[in-house]
């Protein structure tokens, strides 16, 4: 692959139309895949300033060349939009990222090593919180669950496995379950605990056969240690987020779509500043955020092409990996759980309600709850609904709530774009509605491949049926949007690399290849359609399909350019897209990443 400045001199297209015409960034001998309907395919693209002016053939662009053009031969490789992730949050990745990050380990050594990495990478002082050990202990990373047996006894952390290579940073992390946490030596003597100290009423300070503290602390005792950490600086979260960013374009990714915090917006119009921001970010700041939104003026489409809003996040129910989400039946491992409800329909006055508040089989009969009306004060300010929905009684829940205040509005039938986040495990009685409701799935491949470990121990073959059922939903009208879910939850690790999810949808297969046939494969997607649902859809979903989603004339130079064709190995043999490389990260007609090619 050739990367090289033209310096020719002007040539006869710059001559036909001036100099100033010329394209500033050209590619050429490429394998464009568009998404433009009206022209699917292309072998070069050409860029003025940070939008596309050309897309055609090799001769047709390279007119376009002037003294000034820089051109890149992409050697036959495969292009297409930059890929637009539809769900990230953005503020855990770079915690994850920059931190420790133990869901895969269950031993001593994997502890120690990855606390000293962290430390490492940290300066000195910083805390080392989170972690989320053995959320793999019980099932393997790529496993169906079928394996699943009894298990051995759990893995029984202590400060003696991490003291040692955190002599100068604070230590605090949590098992997955949040059952229990792991403090260092440093960050006990900062919160006072030693041998005599006395566990507060619902905690349990930890101590061995010798009597000496072992640093697990459970319950009321870890808000001891808790209290003492500082909040993170702002050069720490501007760290955080290039960490994202340097993994967004290393995967090709052109935006994110996240969960948004006032500090966090606070970073990226920093980055943006000082001319650092690579990734297009679409922003979504929580329900409850409305009111102060809206009096602020901020409305559909209010930013600019790098910081926009899109929607507001909230959440009905809780998640897979907790056995949070909600049913109608309970869980099969769990026969006392029907899943936990969160922000939705209780009566005025009972507005918020914490996670952990059960909700009885009539619902219905409550009168307005505190989702519903934070919806209704949104609809002025033509910024969507995003809300997060995963068992089938959350998701019914959800989908009446919708139905109600779409039809109170007469936008059933408008162009209103409001989502439904996760859609994980919907009711067939319930599968219709997304298309009467006209309703955008934001969905999440690569759980299959993750989630299939413990999903039927949880609900059951007949349940799963319903579950990430992606065909089902696509066929009854919801137009599906992908998003990686990173950094994932207490219980998983979801990768923001687009192609686990792209494989997870037309495989339906851990990343092992298990089980063979696919896990109900009558759910998988085409390459075609999982392209679309990370590039064009997303685009679409926030109201950004005049600027991105497709290689278009007088779109935003936005590209990703791989060593893979995604179309003919997803067609042939899918689990060569969790190989394929990115070469190129494009966006704004600058590159932002080179990778290494063959």
């Amino acid at each position: 692959m050739k990367r090289l400045l033209i310096l020719a001199p002007v040539l006869a297209a710059a001559i036909a139309c001036g100099a100033s015409e010329a394209a500033d960034l050209v590619l050429v001998n490429g394998h464009f895949y568009t998404l433009d309907e009206q022209q699917p395919w292309a072998e070069a693209v050409a860029v003025r300033g940070e939008h596309i002016v050309a897309v055609g053939s090799d001769s047709e662009v390279r007119s376009l060349v002037g003294s000034e053009t820089e051109t890149i031969d992409l050697g036959g490789a495969f292009a297409l939009p930059g890929f637009n992730d539809a769900h990230v949050h953005m503020d855990a990745t770079g915690a994850l990222l920059t931190g420790a990050n133990l869901l895969d380990v269950h031993d001593a050594a994997g502890l120690t090593e990855r606390i000293q990495t962290a430390a490492q990478r940290l300066p000195s002082g910083s805390w080392i919180t989170r972690g989320d050990w053995g959320a793999y202990e019980q099932w393997a990373a790529g496993s169906t669950g079928e394996e699943a047996g009894e298990q051995a006894e759990p893995f029984k952390p202590h400060r003696d496995m991490i003291d040692p290579v955190t002599p100068e940073h604070p230590v605090l992390v949590n098992k997955w379950d949040r059952s229990e946490y792991l403090a260092n030596s440093v960050a006990l003597e900062l919160a006072g605990i030693n041998q005599n100290t006395r566990a507060p009423r619902g905690g349990m300070i930890e101590r061995d056969v010798t009597g000496r503290l072992t640093g697990v602390l459970r319950g009321s005792a870890v808000d001891l240690v808790r209290r003492v950490i500082p909040a993170i600086s702002f050069e720490t979260r501007l760290t955080q987020v290039r960490a994202v960013l340097d993994e967004a374009r290393e995967g090709g990714v052109t935006t994110i779509q996240d969960l948004t915090r006032a500090p966090q917006l606070e970073a990226y119009r920093e980055l943006q500043r000082r001319g650092e921001l690579t990734v297009r970010i679409n922003l979504r700041p929580t329900l409850d955020n409305v009111t102060h939104t809206s009096a602020l003026g901020i409305t559909r489409g209010f930013g600019d092409d790098w910081l926009r809003f899109i929607g507001y996040k909230a959440w009905v129910d809780g998640i897979m990996g907790s056995s949070g989400a909600m049913f109608f039946e309970p869980y099969d491992h769990d026969p006392g759980n029907k899943g936990l409800v969160r922000q939705i329909m209780f009566p005025e006055g009972r507005e918020g309600a914490a996670m952990g508040m059960t909700l009885d089989d009539h619902y219905t009969d409550y009168p307005p709850g505190n989702m519903e009306i934070l919806i209704q004060q949104a609809v002025p300010t033509g910024i969507t609904p995003h809300i997060h929905a995963i068992g089938t009684k959350g998701v019914r829940i959800l989908l009446d709530i919708y139905d109600k205040v779409l039809h109170e509005h007469n936008m059933v039938d408008s162009d209103h774009r409001w989502r439904v986040i996760h859609a994980q495990v919907v009711h067939p009685s319930d599968m219709a509605r997304f298309g009467e409701l006209n309703l955008v799935a934001e969905v999440n491949p690569y759980h299959i491949s993750d989630d299939m470990r413990w999903m039927e121990e949880r609900i059951g073959h007949e349940r799963c049926e319903g579950a990430y059922a992606f065909r089902d939903l696509k066929d009854a009208g919801a137009v599906l949007v992908f998003g990686s879910d990173s950094p994932g939850t207490n219980a998983a690790r979801y990768y923001l690399n687009p192609v686990y999810g792209l494989y997870a949808a037309v495989t339906r297969q851990t990343l092992n290849g298990e089980p063979a046939e696919g896990w109900f494969p009558e759910q998988r997607l085409t390459i075609e359609e999982a392209i679309e649902a990370t590039t064009k859809g997303p685009a679409w979903a926030a109201f950004e399909e005049d600027i991105k989603g497709t290689l278009t004339v007088g779109k935003l130079a936005d590209i990703a350019v791989l060593d893979t064709d995604l179309i003919e190995v997803g067609n042939s043999d899918p689990v060569g897209l969790l190989d394929a490389k990115v070469l190129y990260t494009i966006v704004g007609g600058k590159v932002v990443y080179e990778g290494l090619s063959n």
